[in-house]
């Protein structure tokens, strides 16, 4: 069961939560290039940690970006957004800045830091969306 949702709607569901689009819903939030707001929204009583990364389709890959990673989401079988957006997912749940975690990569695991972590790919026709869960024990 979810908590209540604003009338904007589901975009999709993952671990027993869903991704809405809202301006003001409290929870993990991610903006796209329009300025449209997105935001986690986990089951009732969930005490995990949430992260949320959104990128729209038509969005440019960053001439820098596209240089530095290109080549390690071309390895790993991975477009470059479906790649992106997991890192961003990565670094908000270590509390790292994603430009470190980029500085990481080489010969790491890009995604996560340990087994407490599983980042879901819940993409639509129009955005490319990582939602990341670190386990809370205790």
């Amino acid at each position: 069961m979810t908590a209540a949702l604003p009338a904007d709607g589901i975009i999709a569901r993952a671990f027993g939560g869903a991704v809405i689009a809202s301006a003001t819903a409290p929870g993990p939030a991610s903006y796209d290039d329009y300025g449209q707001r997105f935001v986690f929204v986990p089951a009732v009583g969930d005490m995990d940690h949430y992260a949320l990364d959104v990128e729209c389709r038509s969005t440019p890959v960053p001439p820098q970006l596209e240089r530095s990673l290109r080549p390690y989401f071309s390895r790993l079988g991975v477009p470059f957004f479906d790649g992106w957006t997991r890192l961003e997912v990565s670094a908000k749940l270590s509390g790292r800045p994603v430009l470190e975690r980029v500085n990481e990569i080489k010969g790491t695991c890009l995604f996560s830091d340990d087994e407490n972590t599983v980042i879901l790919r819940v993409d639509t026709s129009t955005h490319w969306i990582a939602v990341g869960r670190r386990r809370h024990f205790g």
